[in-house]
C-alpha cells in the first residue's frame, strides 16, 4: 500500500495580530510547506495532501472577504478523517505529516498548529497533531509514524487543546504500537524563527531548511542512510540564530528507529595542517578514521586541503605529521579551517 502525507503550510494570518484585527502572517511557511512536499515527491511513495494558505492540493480556496482565511479546523480534519474512519485493517506503511505555521505548545512532548482564521488572543482554534499520532499509534492504519512541525512551542496556557476525543478503536492493533519520529522546530517554552535563506534572501523557517537539509544527505550515517538516530542528533545539533540572536533548538521527543534516506554524504575540505601550522606538501596521503565505527578514509593532500565525503561525526585526520580530531556538525561550513 501507499504511504500517505499530510503538508500543511499556513502562512497568511489576517487577523491574528495583538488586537485581532491585523496581520500576523509568515512570509515562509507556504514556500516551506511547498518544499517538503517536492522532497515527498521525490524521494518517497507517499500520496501528498497539501494544504496551504493559497490552495489545497492545487485548488485555491474560496473566501467570503479580505479577513477571511484558510485552512481552518474543517479544512484540515477532512485531510485525517479518511485514515481515521477507515476499518481497514491497514491504511499505508507510513503517514508522514509537515505544518509549518504559527504554534503553541501545552506540555513538552505536543505542539498545536494555529489554524488561519486565529483573532489576536481571544480566538485561537488550533489542531494538536500529536495527540492524534498517539491514537494512531494505537491502530492498525499504519507501522510508521513521522512528524515534523516547524511551530513555536511557547506555552498559552489559556488557549484551549484539541485533542481528538470519542474516537472509537476503527482498526485497533495488538501491542506493540506503531512506530513514531517527531521533531519540533525549538524547545517546550521557546519560539521558532525564520531567516533570509532561500534563494535571492527569501523567507525560509530555519527548522524546515535544516531538515531538508539533513533529509538530503547531510545527516547521513557512516553507511549513508539518514535513520532516525542520525536525523535527531543533525536536528538537535547546535542553535539556529533567531530573532535578536536567539538561539533556537530542535525537540525531537520521540524517534523509534525508521530509514528515511539512503544518501551520498557531502563532501568537506579539511585543512592538512600540521601542529606547528605548516601544511603537508602535496600528495601526502592522510588518513581519516571515527572512533566509534569502522571507517577508514584515505586522500592526497592538494595545495593544503583534503577532501572527504563524511557525514555528521567525531573523525581523527593523521598523516604526514598531521593529527587532529574533527567534529562534524549540522552547521558546519563545508571547508574546514
Amino acid at each position: 500500500m501507499p504511504d500517505q502525507a499530510i503538508v500543511i503550510g499556513i502562512g497568511s494570518y489576517p487577523t491574528f495580530g495583538a488586537n485581532g484585527a491585523s496581520p500576523n502572517s509568515l512570509p515562509g511557511a507556504v514556500q516551506d510547506a511547498e518544499d517538503v512536499a517536492e522532497w515527498l515527491h521525490r524521494n518517497t511513495p507517499a500520496a501528498v495532501t497539501l494544504i496551504t494558505s493559497t490552495h489545497c492540493n492545487g485548488a485555491p480556496w474560496t473566501v467570503t472577504n479580505l479577513l477571511a482565511a484558510r485552512p481552518v479546523t474543517s479544512d484540515v480534519d477532512t485531510a485525517f478523517k479518511p485514515y481515521v474512519t477507515s476499518t481497514a485493517p491497514k491504511v499505508g506503511d507510513r503517514l508522514y505529516v509537515y505544518t509549518a505555521g504559527h504554534g503553541l505548545a501545552p506540555d513538552p512532548r505536543s505542539r498545536c498548529l494555529i489554524m488561519a482564521d486565529a483573532m489576536g488572543i481571544n480566538w485561537v482554534p488550533n489542531l494538536e497533531i500529536p495527540a492524534w499520532f498517539d491514537w494512531f499509534a494505537n491502530q492498525s492504519h499504519f507501522d510508521e509514524l513521522i512528524l515534523w512541525m516547524d511551530c513555536c512551542g511557547t506555552q498559552a496556557l489559556e488557549y484551549a487543546r484539541t485533542k481528538p476525543a470519542g474516537l472509537a478503536n476503527t482498526a485497533s492493533r495488538p501491542p506493540p504500537p506503531a512506530k513514531v519520529f517527531m521533531a519540533f522546530a525549538s524547545g517546550f517554552g521557546r519560539s521558532s524563527y525564520e531567516g533570509p535563506i532561500g534563494p535571492g534572501g527569501m523567507m525560509r523557517g530555519l527548522f524546515t531548511d535544516r531538515l531538508l537539509k539533513g533529509l538530503n544527505g547531510a545527516a547521513a550515517d557512516a553507511s549513508g542512510e539518514v535513520r532516525s538516530k542520525s536525523l535527531a542528533n543533525f536536528l538537535r545539533n547546535g542553535g539556529l540564530n533567531g530573532a535578536g540572536g536567539e538561539a533556537q533548538f530542535a525537540a525531537v521527543p520521540q524517534e523509534d528507529d525508521m530509514l528515511f534516506a539512503i544518501r551520498a554524504h557531502p563532501i568537506y575540505r579539511i585543512r592538512a595542517m600540521r601542529p606547528d601550522g605548516a601544511l603537508v606538501p602535496d600528495g601526502t596521503v592522510l588518513e581519516l578514521t571515527n572512533p566509534f565505527v569502522p571507517l577508514l578514509k584515505t586522500a592526497q593532500a592538494d595545495q593544503g586541503w583534503v577532501s572527504f565525503a563524511v557525514g555528521v561525526g567525531l573523525y581523527k585526520l593523521s598523516g604526514g605529521g598531521v593529527d587532529r580530531l574533527i567534529e562534524i556538525g549540522a552547521t558546519t561550513p563545508v571547508d574546514i579551517e
